[in-house]
């Protein structure tokens, strides 16, 4: 089972601006393996561009691509990807909760990035909840506006439970009841952790079932991340005396009911789409809970799969610009076998060199179903190499040429390899689709676009023989079928001041607000 490895970091930065820190630590980068999504929670985030160029310079070198961004205020979520996983992710969506000063100034709240990757979907938070000991219900409140007032344009997962994988980071403000500061601080010296712990309100009121009931949390075994004098190590030693308490937390959320129990079969005496049975009802919680409940036996139909295994749950003290410790989290998480990929494939440009001095003629496919990646064809998807030159960047974007057709075994039986999951809905493409021109080794997707032109409703057909899986699934094999060629154009005067230099293509859904397809990398020159 391919798996891929998650790093989670949150961070209330104490309105200070990125100094010259080194944030490998922070961002998990010199870990091996590399993470291959790399998700950033800050909180009272001052400057957003500052912030925003200090984790692209940090990440950049290493191979990683920023897709998705969203702040509410000075909340702020960053989720970044590992380049060579750009034609595995689609559905890209951020949504915001505004709290705090009735809503309006949304100095309180929380902001979203989620995305399918690899045939799963998952979400990241960033939340800053209601301040101060006694506030207990006011972040009971925001807890439940997030959860309530948050949806998405993915009518299978519109809301943040339903996602497969939810990583709920931020500065939650939980604090610890009954105890002095004193008295705190004396457990901390001690290590007494777990004894601590049993006065902390979040757990207390998880326990009671109020709030994150689905949730787990990894061993807290490092000291209450709040509240430090700047730059020191002193717990709050000025005249309000703040009790410490670990108001930083991250919290995930597993849904077992996610593609990997939901097949296409294709016998071959019938190409039609075949839904497989119906897959078991979705069980939320921790990875050992659930494999209680549901041990791997063969009264259970279907395949057992693993969920999310946490490797790493800490906070980093060598942090010290903020009145707040940053945590971390790094998880392993299992992904199908196969997946979908991207429907849009350029035909042109295929890769090879063009002139600056002429139009950029460009012509691409809309594939209904897109092309199955198959175990075997997408190793390299899920390596971790920590930088990904053009040239294998290059090979990786060829899978979207679509795989093979599944094939019956005896008697009408299917093995497990031909199972795979139900195809997409057809991408639905309007007049205000785009396709943007990027560098070849863009550092932002939301950013780093040159020049865009909107993609074009003029399509042309040629007669294709091929036997792909767009083909196989929706016709009897070898039948002759047109495919449908659409065509665009950049002219010469956009790309004058560009010769020497590589770039690739990326076409924009309106409805999607993502990415649907990259074309191969191509060199302008003279």
């Amino acid at each position: 089972m391919p798996s891929l490895i998650v790093h989670c970091c949150t961070w209330n930065v104490g309105d200070e601006k990125p100094g010259s820190e080194d944030l490998s630590s922070l961002l998990g980068v010199n870990s091996k393996p590399s993470p291959d999504v790399i998700s950033v929670a800050l909180q009272e985030v001052c400057g957003d561009d500052a912030w925003r160029q200090k984790l692209l310079e940090h990440l950049y070198p290493h191979g990683y691509v920023l897709i998705k961004s969203r702040n509410c205020w000075a909340i702020w979520i960053f989720s970044f990807l590992k380049r060579n996983l750009l034609p595995a992710v689609t559905n890209i969506e951020s949504e915001v909760t505004a709290s705090g000063y009735a809503g309006v100034m949304g100095n309180k709240g929380g902001v979203s990035a989620r995305f399918e990757l690899c045939g799963i979907n998952m979400i990241f938070l960033s939340c800053h909840f209601t301040a101060h000991r006694e506030n207990k219900q006011d972040r009971l409140n925001d807890y439940i506006d997030i959860i309530d007032h948050q949806s998405f344009r993915d009518e299978d997962v519109n809301v943040i439970i339903d996602h497969d994988y939810v990583f709920w980071m931020g500065d939650l403000n939980f604090r610890i009841d009954h105890l002095q500061k004193s008295e705190v601080e004396l457990m901390v010296r001690e290590k007494r952790f777990s004894e601590l712990l049993q006065h902390d309100q979040l757990l207390n009121m998880k326990n009671d079932k109020l709030l994150f009931h689905d949730f787990n949390e990894g061993t807290i075994s490092f000291p209450p991340t709040f509240k430090f004098d700047k730059g020191t190590d002193t717990y709050d030693s000025s005249k309000k005396q703040r009790v410490p308490a670990w108001t930083d937390r991250i919290l995930y959320m597993v849904h077992r009911d996610f593609a990997l129990d939901h097949h296409l079969n294709l016998p071959e005496t019938n190409r039609q789409r075949q839904a497989s049975p119906s897959r078991r009802l979705p069980v939320r919680g921790s990875p050992s809970e659930v494999e209680e409940k549901f041990p791997a036996n063969k009264s259970i139909k279907g395949r057992q799969h693993p969920e999310a295994v946490l490797l790493k749950y800490t906070s980093l003290n060598e942090y010290k610009t903020s009145d707040h410790r940053p945590v971390i989290a790094v998880f392993k998480l299992s992904v199908p076998p196969r997946w979908f990929s991207l429907p849009v494939k350029f035909i042109e440009p295929d890769g090879k060199a063009y002139s600056f001095n002429t139009n950029l003629e460009i012509s691409y496919q809309v594939l209904d179903p897109p092309g199955l990646l198959r175990l075997s064809e997408t190793n390299s998807l899920l390596s971790s190499k920590q930088y990904v030159p053009v040239s294998d960047f290059a090979k990786l974007l060829l899978l979207n040429t679509p795989g093979h057709s599944s094939k019956s075994g005896k008697s009408g039986s299917t093995n497990d390899d031909d199972l795979g999951p139900l195809a997409p809905p057809t991408l639905q493409t309007t007049s205000f689709d785009w396709i943007a021109l990027y560098p070849a080794e863009f550092a932002d997707l939301e950013k780093d676009y040159i020049t865009y032109v909107y993609a074009s409703s003029n399509v042309s057909q040629t007669k294709h023989r091929k036997n792909s899986v767009s083909s196989a699934l929706l016709q009897p094999p070898n039948k002759a079928k047109f495919q449908e060629f659409y065509k665009a154009r950049i002219e010469s005067s956009r790309l004058k001041d560009l010769p020497g230099q590589s770039f690739c293509l990326v076409y924009m859904s309106r409805n999607k607000h993502c990415p649907q397809g990259y074309s191969l990398p191509f060199k302008l020159q003279d």
